[in-house]
């Protein structure tokens, strides 16, 4: 009876609620209108919760967060955004008000003695907060050249929502513990993986039209709108096609095929940290219950059938190679860091037996089915395919628009334009399928110096962490850390999936943890 009681927590109780509710409204059992209640339930969490609690409670529900039916013609409104806001307003003015005015206080007296002295000194002090600062500034620049401006503006309020988790995060992370992060943030991964293999089995009983209905007028729409529920029917990346065969690209939850495996591959490093700790504390049971799982992740990942997902993995094999061969990281570690890269590559040729299964009541001639798994790995270098031509021309565009426009770009989510579409184009996900293309494209060439900068960060700080602390969970996550970020920076050269609001969520709770981290061993033990 304690073992149950300890598990009756507020958190436990709002998130077992959560699912019910999202879940009633999927299958129509309660009105969509219903989940308005569930806002107003989740809001009070947040107002009146510890923060380190509504912290845990965001990282559990990110893949399940709904849009919010406020009017008729304004459903798109998603329930993290009112929630990270209050969090954030809560945690600044409970604690970092006066800290922040100090630190503003401070840069203005040096600004009063040297405009550069105080640039560089908030630079040295605050590097991360410097650059953020920095790449909202040249947006803000860009909009006055943006042909849209209401759009531009949108796009600013949208990466400050997602900017406010990663302050709170970064704040609160010592104190929860980097166990109990990585075990909050799995329970949301544990349930995309299962809801993607649910859907996997959905695909031997009912037609591509049902299927597609389904997942866009019920699923989608309750998590994202009436608006992209109606984009998705007529184009999404949900299905990969050869002659007459059509196959199911996993997303579960998710808007499309793109962001699901990087939020999965985020969520891994997580899922490294809980192997360390039964390592250490020789915990065999869970070690091999972790590393089950993980392997049900990484297939996940791989039945995504995200061709830049396969492609981008030889950017961490060459990452373990440089680290093998230079002797860099010690045996122990190097087993536990390798294992996403090793199940990736021992699981990906066993993918196309299901690519190779009769899909959506389509029967098709084995031999037909047998070439889909291996035609779709082969189109990765197939400059000839469409999608492949697709991003090609789009490539030389944004590269035509650069040079034309290097300072600040054409505006910032006004990349519409380059291509000389209708600017609405942007709901749809039009972008340069090359994340730094993109960012040079809409706020110039200064822009992405700035990204660069932030990216050079984020690895320089985990490799310093790691040295610092090899034999504890601070080390292996930190490793983590910096081998999914090279497989998402490889990976992003094709697509920009990671600025999709979910995929962000999960960066913003990486990055924070990330940063939280110093020399200190207590939290980590």
């Amino acid at each position: 009876m304690e073992k149950i009681k300890k598990y009756i927590t507020s958190l436990n109780l709002v998130f077992f609620v959560e699912i019910l509710i999202v879940a009633f409204a999927v299958f129509g059992v309660i009105p969509r209108e219903a989940v308005l209640g569930l806002a107003v339930v989740l809001v009070f969490f947040v107002l009146f919760a510890k923060k380190e609690d509504s912290v845990l409670l965001i990282a559990r529900s990110i893949p399940i967060f709904v849009a919010l039916p406020i009017t008729e013609n304004f459903d798109s409104l998603n329930t993290w955004r009112i929630l990270v806001l209050i969090l954030f307003l809560k945690w600044f003015f409970d604690s970092k008000f006066f800290l922040f005015l100090d630190a503003l206080f401070k840069i203005i007296k040096k600004a009063k003695e040297s405009l550069w002295g105080a640039v560089k000194f908030a630079y040295q002090n605050w590097k991360i907060e410097f650059l953020t600062f920095l790449i909202f500034f040249i947006s803000f620049l860009s909009l006055f050249v943006a042909e849209n401006l209401t759009y531009g503006i949108k796009r600013i309020i949208y990466f400050a929502n997602l900017a406010m988790l990663f302050f709170v995060v970064r704040s609160l992370a010592g104190k929860i513990g980097i166990e109990k992060i990585a075990k909050n943030v799995l329970l949301s991964v544990a349930l995309i993986v299962f809801v993607g293999f649910l859907q996997l089995g959905m695909t031997y009983f009912v037609s591509i039209n049902d299927f597609t209905e389904f997942w866009a007028l019920k699923v989608d729409q309750t998590l994202y709108g009436k608006e992209w529920a109606n984009i998705a029917i007529g184009a999404n990346t949900w299905f990969a096609y050869y002659n007459d065969a059509i196959k199911l690209r996993m997303f579960s939850t998710f808007p499309d095929t793109h962001s699901f495996p990087l939020y999965l591959l985020m969520g891994s490093v997580f899922l490294l940290v809980l192997i360390k700790k039964s390592k250490l504390e020789n915990n065999k049971k869970g070690y091999l219950l972790y590393l089950a799982f993980f392997a049900f992740l990484m297939f996940a990942v791989i039945l995504s059938g995200t061709r830049g997902i396969w492609a981008s993995a030889i950017f961490p094999i060459l990452l373990l190679l440089f680290w093998k061969i230079k002797n860099l990281v010690d045996r122990n570690n190097f087993k536990i860091i390798s294992l996403p890269i090793l199940l990736f590559v021992i699981l990906l040729p066993l993918s196309a037996f299901v690519f190779a299964s009769d899909q959506f009541k389509i029967k098709i001639k084995e031999e037909e089915n047998k070439k889909i798994f291996t035609e779709r790995f082969k189109s990765i270098v197939d400059t000839q395919e469409v999608s492949n031509k697709g991003r090609i021309y789009i490539w030389k565009e944004s590269i035509k628009s650069i040079a034309e426009k290097p300072l600040l770009g054409v505006g910032i989510n006004n990349f519409p334009v380059v291509l000389k579409e209708n600017i609405t184009a942007s709901k749809a996900g039009a972008s340069a399928h090359n994340i730094y293309l993109n960012i040079a494209a809409e706020i110039g060439i200064f822009g992405l110096l700035v990204f660069l900068a932030m990216l050079y960060q984020i690895i320089k700080r985990s490799w310093s962490i790691f040295l610092q602390n090899k034999e504890n969970l601070f080390g292996i996550f930190s490793l983590g850390v910096i081998l999914i970020i090279i497989w998402m920076m490889g990976y992003t050269m094709t697509d920009v999936a990671i600025t999709d609001e979910r995929a962000f969520l999960m960066l913003m709770i990486l990055l924070g943890t990330l940063f939280a981290l110093n020399s200190q061993k207590e939290y980590a033990k």
